[in-house]
């Protein structure tokens, strides 16, 4: 198998995965995130920031991950890394404009995503995320979260800013902040325990 082939089957693997995640595959969903979570981390790496640690980017480059794979378009003839890496960049630079504005205060009281322990370690190509923790942090976000902080998570997750939640959900920005200020809350008791 060439170079090409190799990379040629890992775009449609990745482009089956992503389209597999959308349907609500967990696994398919873990699968992603688990190849490219070193990847997120190191682009992450490449910010900084005055009220900002390591820690916030790299949530935030996770975070931007996740909505990659519920946004990512197979048929645009860009590999999902390429794509991915756009959105973590992009996400990083607004987190940066928006402190720069000190428009986005709640940044400093974000829960760490890399304090959750994903086995697989740092090996970008592929080590397997745990289905049996997956399925746990499935129940723990179907048991904790109210139904109001699931839609808000979900549609932040896809992307969407503040205003675009506010027209879909019906509520006001400020209830937004405040979901995910109680997902973020729950998200490190459940670290910390």
């Amino acid at each position: 198998m060439t170079t090409n082939d190799s990379a040629a089957a890992a775009a449609n693997t990745d482009a089956a995965l992503t389209l597999a995640a959308r349907q609500g595959d967990k696994t398919a969903l873990n699968l992603l995130i688990g190849k490219y979570r070193s990847f997120a981390q190191t682009v992450a790496a490449g910010y900084t920031g005055v009220s900002l640690e390591k820690d916030d980017f790299i949530q935030e480059a996770m975070l931007a991950l996740l909505s990659a794979v519920y946004t990512f378009a197979p048929d645009k003839n860009a590999s999902f890394k390429t794509y991915a890496g756009v959105c973590i960049h992009n996400r990083l630079r607004s987190v940066c404009k928006a402190q720069a504005a000190q428009k986005h205060r709640p940044l400093n009281s974000y829960v760490p995503l890399d304090e959750v322990e994903l086995p697989g370690g740092a090996d970008p190509e592929g080590q397997l995320i745990s289905e049996e923790e997956a399925n746990d942090l499935n129940r723990f976000f179907a048991q904790a979260l109210s139904p109001r902080e699931k839609k808000v998570l979900l549609c932040r997750l896809k992307g969407l800013s503040y205003s675009e939640i506010s027209e879909r959900l019906q509520i006001t920005e400020k209830s937004i902040d405040n979901a995910l200020q109680r997902v973020r809350t729950k998200l490190k008791r459940r670290l910390d325990s």
